[in-house]
């Protein structure tokens, strides 16, 4: 842990973490924290006040509330997989479909030791990248009653996932 610590500390302080977003650089760098264009480096003792500021535990609402989980205390959950460009059938890899996508929905629903349907459980390279997140949002919602984790690669797929919500 000793280790992890350490080096969750340098990455932060020494090196820095690149954000793509203007607005978000401009709020770190009034909240104190160093930048250079779009690298931040943060002070540790900052980063720990707001990691404070979490509540240590928390419940999350699926729309079946069977499937409801507690996060924090002794809890342990369960989500499928985040962010898999590919898929693969048998000895062949190929990119993920949209198809696929609401396939591993389908199953990740069939399987109670699975809390979560996750987010983007394959990349559906057939479905235009302006819109591709609104019609995941609209697949988890749809074809899972499980909680799920919506696209915030943007402020607006953030947005927009709350509204499908």
């Amino acid at each position: 842990m000793a280790t992890l610590h350490a080096g969750w500390r340098r990455i932060v302080s020494e090196i820095g973490i690149e954000f793509a977003s203007p607005w978000a650089v401009d709020m770190l760098r009034e909240a104190g924290q160093e930048v250079s264009g779009e690298n931040v480096k943060f002070d540790h003792d900052w980063v720990m006040k707001q990691v404070a500021k979490a509540p240590r535990e928390f419940d999350l609402r699926a729309r079946n509330p069977k499937n409801n989980v507690h996060i924090g205390g002794d809890s342990m959950v369960f989500g499928a997989v985040y962010g898999p460009p590919f898929v693969r059938e048998g000895d062949v890899r190929r990119d993920g479909s949209f198809a696929d996508y609401e396939n591993f929905c389908r199953l990740a629903q069939s399987f109670d030791s699975l809390d979560s349907v996750g987010g983007v459980v394959t990349e559906p390279n057939d479905l235009s990248l302006d819109s591709r997140h609104l019609d995941m949002a609209f697949a988890a919602a749809t074809l899972t009653d499980k909680f799920f984790m919506g696209n915030v690669v943007t402020h607006e797929n953030a947005k927009d996932v709350i509204r499908i919500a």
